[in-house]
């Protein structure tokens, strides 16, 4: 971790995440006088493996400076004596707290007219890395926000204060009675989970404790230290400083992830002790007013959009994470799921997004296999690499640049090919050797997490259609760069003929097979289109009661309580991604449209505002997985479906209105300041008044295959059909027959 200002302004941080083999530089910009400046920086090398960096990363410093004509640079260090090794990481995934004696900091250092002559020369080394490359990233911006002190007063503590830190932090009497107070606290609000970092100034004797709490939630009413899920044995979510005496302005170097944060200010009593203001700069990627936009007659979902692009938003930096507060691992299942259709209908840069695909592909294991999280801690999870196949021609498909395409083919075909090992006649077996991880809940979710417990090799439904979906991308994918894609069409297409025979069997011997099919494989075949068309009705039917008899449908159904729970009788906010829009494709708007205000209404109602990582809050409470009503608004409420396969600005116009009367948005176009405007209302029980403009021209392919071009603008009366959706008027008659 690295903090960088100019003349005592801060100008930057880092690093971006990257592997040994492919470091990164991000670059900063900034104007200068002529005459002296300074750069100072503040690193710390963490020496452990974490999410973002492996520890086979080096600790070093790299810096080119650049201008017109020669500048003279001369760098010069210290290490500082400040920081404490305490043996506590903020989580098992993440770097070691902070535990700063400020006595030992040199005042004012980052400033221009610092005295610098005890300083020594830096030592050069030549680190062992792969060739420097920018990091293809726009600015990550810091940004302050409110912050309200919810609660305050004088504390007592009650244990040594090195010894067992957050035991200490969450055992101190915060109520004083009959005991002589020993400082005082604060706790804040920052209104929803988000990455940053607090500025705390205080005015206190020499040698004052000042500590830090940060949570998701409150427990009990208070700010606990410990992680609730994921953490492991030492986890410490809390920054400490021994203060060096008057007014003084301290913050960690490392941000954190919170809603909220606890303020303890400790000495031998509570007298001439101030917590004089607390501050909080957001480190954040995407802008606060996202470029894409949704309306509609009903408040509840409106709300959910909103949040859902809160959400996103807090779990963008140098890539798309998982969450902010538990490990800001990028987890490539989260990403290229919800995470890259949200972003694509909320913002149009999309960089982090694709830095985390070419990460993916430079992270691959020997055999091929692309990893399920990188390019520090790395896990390989095989439907999270089948995803990845599918997820890039997704990427393009919905307006991405094509030559991505091109450059990450070969790691495509290696992947899929790292599978061939496993396959079965109807497609693969799960490979006890990983973690097969098809949603919480499903089976073989819960093996990491229960000792001595080993999946079968078995054949896996889910699984083998998530790779029935990937080999039919990958054929799509070389067609569209001009290579042979016979094969994977070809494997594809006998996976699929046997799956569909296999299912057609099963509904012979039953037609209420579905049951014994499970909600996964039911949604994932519908969705890959494998279902006889005898058995769609059927299966539509058990989705709609599946998901009717889960929580939080029903309140007294099984709540999702913790990691090792495998259940058939659970839904969750990730796998409904791929289930809802196979319900609308079949007609059940309205039954979305439900599903979505009971289940995420029910979030709400929870006094959230982000979306948990399940439907149950002891889990994260800020996971992008979980959006997806956001980007199924934006597409199947607007009614706007990117086809860039198919040509630039293509949109194949498919709303599906349910009970809708009304609504509007935009929709971002990629790597662009422009968008599409979509406006429409009910002008009769079966008839829209349907309204696209547009900063240039898009053309629209419509149902029965005619395209329109648009000229940037296009009004039309649409019709309601029975299976829910809307076409022109004119059309109506001849969809119907």
């Amino acid at each position: 971790m690295y903090r960088l200002w100019v003349d005592g302004n801060i100008l930057d941080e880092g690093p971006a995440r990257f592997d040994v083999a492919h470091p990164a530089f991000l670059v900063s910009r900034v104007r200068l006088s002529k005459g002296k400046h300074v750069i100072a920086v503040h690193g710390h090398f963490h020496g452990v493996t974490t999410r973002l960096l492996s520890a086979e990363v080096p600790g070093f410093f790299h810096a080119v400076v650049t201008a017109k004509g020669d500048v003279p640079v001369v760098w010069k260090g210290i290490e500082a004596g400040a920081y404490q090794k305490t043996g506590r990481r903020l989580g098992c995934v993440l770097g070691p707290v902070e535990w700063c004696d400020t006595r030992h900091l040199p005042g004012g250092w980052t400033k221009k007219e610092f005295n610098d002559a005890g300083w020594a020369d830096v030592c050069r080394s030549d680190v062992k890395l792969g060739p420097d490359e920018t990091a293809r990233l726009g600015d990550i911006t810091l940004r302050p926000r409110a912050i309200t002190k919810v609660a305050e007063g004088e504390l007592v503590n009650h244990s040594p204060v090195a010894h067992d830190p957050p035991m200490n932090f969450i055992t101190r009497d915060l109520v004083v009675s009959d005991l002589p107070p020993e400082g005082i606290w604060q706790r804040f609000d920052l209104d929803r989970v988000q990455l940053g970092r607090p500025t705390l100034k205080v005015s206190a004797p020499a040698g004052t404790l000042l500590q830090c709490a940060y949570s998701e939630c409150l427990t009990h009413g208070r700010v606990s230290p410990y992680l609730k899920s994921g953490g492991g044995d030492n986890s410490c979510m809390l920054d400490t400083w021994i203060l060096s005496g008057g007014t003084q302005t301290v913050e960690p170097l490392q941000p954190k992830g919170a809603r909220f944060l606890e303020v303890h200010l400790l000495g031998n009593q509570a007298a001439g002790l101030q917590i004089e203001s607390v501050e909080w700069n957001e480190r954040a990627y995407c802008p606060d007013d996202p470029a894409g936009a949704f309306s509609c007659n009903d408040e509840l979902l409106n709300r959910i959009w909103t949040t859902g692009v809160e959400t996103l938003r807090s779990c963008v930096e140098d890539a798309v994470t998982d969450n902010p507060h538990r490990e800001r691992g990028q987890w490539l299942g989260d990403a290229v799921g919800a995470g890259m259709d949200i972003l694509a209908v909320a913002y149009s840069d999309w960089r982090p997004l694709e830095r985390g695909l070419i990460q993916a592909a430079q992270c691959a294991r020997e055999d091929g296999l692309i990893p399920a999280v990188f390019p520090g801690t790395r896990e390989f999870l095989p439907s999270f690499a089948i995803q990845w196949v599918a997820a890039v021609p997704h990427y393009f498909r919905i307006g991405g640049d094509k030559e991505l395409l091109r450059s990450l083919y070969d790691f495509a075909v290696a992947n899929i090919r790292s599978f061939d090992a496993d396959r079965e006649p109807l497609g693969l077996r799960t490979n006890p050797k990983h973690w097969n991880f098809i949603d919480w809940g499903y089976r073989g979710s819960a093996t990491v997490f229960l000792e001595g417990k080993q999946d079968e090799a078995g054949f896996d439904p889910a699984l083998s259609l998530m790779y029935l979906g990937a080999l039919r991308a990958l054929s799509d994918w070389a067609g569209w760069i001009g290579q042979d894609g016979t094969k994977w069409a070809a494997d594809a297409e006998e996976i699929a003929g046997r799956y569909f025979r296999h299912l057609e069997g099963c509904l012979k011997a039953s037609p209420d097979c579905w049951e014994a099919q499970g909600f996964h494989t039911t949604a994932l075949a519908l969705a890959q289109k494998v279902v006889p068309a005898a058995g769609i009705p059927s299966a539509v039917a058990f989705l709609k009661k599946h998901l009717l008899a889960c929580f939080p449908n029903n309140p007294a159904a099984q709540r999702h309580s913790g990691t090792t729970v495998e259940s058939d009788q659970l839904i969750t906010p990730f796998f409904l991604h791929h289930v809802l829009p196979v319900l609308i494709e079949h007609g059940e708007m309205d039954f979305v449209l439900g599903q979505i205000r009971s289940c995420w209404g029910w979030a709400l109602d929870c006094g959230l505002t982000t979306w948990p990582e399940v439907f149950d809050i002891r889990w994260s409470h800020c996971h992008q997985w979980s959006g997806c009503p956001t980007w199924i608004l934006s597409r199947y409420a607007l009614g706007l479906h990117p086809r860039y396969d198919l040509g630039c600005d293509v949109f194949e116009l498919k709303i599906h209105p349910g009970d809708l009367i009304s609504a509007s948005g935009r929709l971002p176009l990629y790597a662009s300041d422009d968008h599409v405007e979509i406006a429409w209302k009910r002008t009769g029980p079966a008839t829209i008044s349907y309204t696209l403009r547009s900063q240039r021209p898009v053309r629209l392919l419509l149902p029965n295959g005619t395209r329109i071009e648009t000229g940037g603008e296009w009004t039309a009366e649409l019709a309601v059909c029975k299976s829910g959706s809307a076409i022109p008027a004119g059309e109506a008659e001849s969809v119907r027959a």
